[in-house]
């Protein structure tokens, strides 16, 4: 029986387990594969007395090639993605009745398709057991809220938000939360998430800020309420008591290398550098030859 596919109705590029892909290439060899079937099956009975005969299944993954970069669509997940993505709560709760890590083995794997359900169930679920809302913080971990800012969910990224989710986290090059959901055009999210502490003003290793993306009209995303929240975000950074618009990015890297930027009074407003960001900017400015 095909994986149920009704609780991703909403969102139809989301790239589900592929039976076949799966099947093919999961870990533990044959009773690897019979309980990675059962639950693709639905029949979280059977999947069950596997896990009681022997408990190293809970640690069946789906593995690809690893000469290649990435695995092809839909080869991906450990037995709590695939619970996940049959839409089978009961099947998540029996996993982590069996010592499932709320995370999952391949951490954030499960919570990161689950923020693209229908509704915030199977997250919820998840989150309440002890997921982290923020897998990426540790190596290796998948990054749940840029799946749900990919798919334009705000509701799930008000569900991670409200479980802990940190709106301030940058990735290595020093991209946080708010200017991902304004390079994605998600104004409607990056309102909220600096609603929620987030901030315009956090600057990346290029000396590029989300205040940036605000001096370009959006291509795709343009509705109305997407109008008024990216116009709303405009009023907030005039207010701020930073200057806008914002010089260009160049200019902010050399003024952060140089220690002119951020004052005490624009750090106070929301001007943030991170340690490791501004150690990379002034690396990148004696490259360049700049004071």
């Amino acid at each position: 029986m095909a994986a149920d596919k009704s609780c991703f109705t909403k969102r139809s590029s989301v790239v589900l387990p592929d039976r076949n892909r799966v099947l093919a290439n999961v870990s533990n060899g044959a009773s690897g594969r019979a309980i990675a079937e059962a639950l693709l099956d639905g029949r979280i009975d059977a999947a069950k007395a596997m896990l009681v005969r022997d408990p190293r299944l809970i640690e069946t993954v789906v593995t690809h090639d690893p000469r290649a970069d990435r695995a092809p669509a839909g080869q991906y997940g450990d037995l709590l993605t695939l619970a996940v993505s049959r839409c089978a709560p009961e099947g998540v709760q029996m996993l982590l009745e069996r010592g499932m890590p709320a995370d999952g083995i391949k951490r954030g794997n499960a919570l990161a398709l689950a923020v693209l359900a229908d509704t915030p169930e199977l997250a919820e679920l998840l989150l309440s057991a002890g997921a982290s809302p923020d897998p990426q913080k540790q190596a290796g971990g998948e990054d749940a809220m840029r799946s749900a800012i990919a798919f334009s969910n705000l509701g799930a990224v008000m569900t991670l938000v409200r479980h802990g989710a940190d709106p301030r986290w940058q990735d290595g090059q020093g991209i946080d939360r708010v200017r991902l959901a304004l390079d994605a055009e998600q104004a409607d999210i990056a309102e909220f998430l600096v609603e929620k502490g987030g901030t315009l003003w956090s600057v990346a290793g290029d000396g590029s800020m989300a205040a940036h993306e605000l001096l370009a009209e959006p291509m795709v995303f343009n509705s109305a309420e997407m109008k008024a929240a990216r116009a709303r975000l405009i009023e907030r950074a005039r207010q701020s008591g930073i200057a806008w618009p914002p010089p260009d990015r160049a200019t902010v890297r050399r003024m952060v290398a140089s220690g002119t930027w951020p004052t005490a009074a624009m750090a106070k407003a929301g001007m943030a550098v991170a340690p490791a960001t501004l150690e990379r900017i002034r690396d990148q400015e004696k490259i360049s030859g700049k004071p």
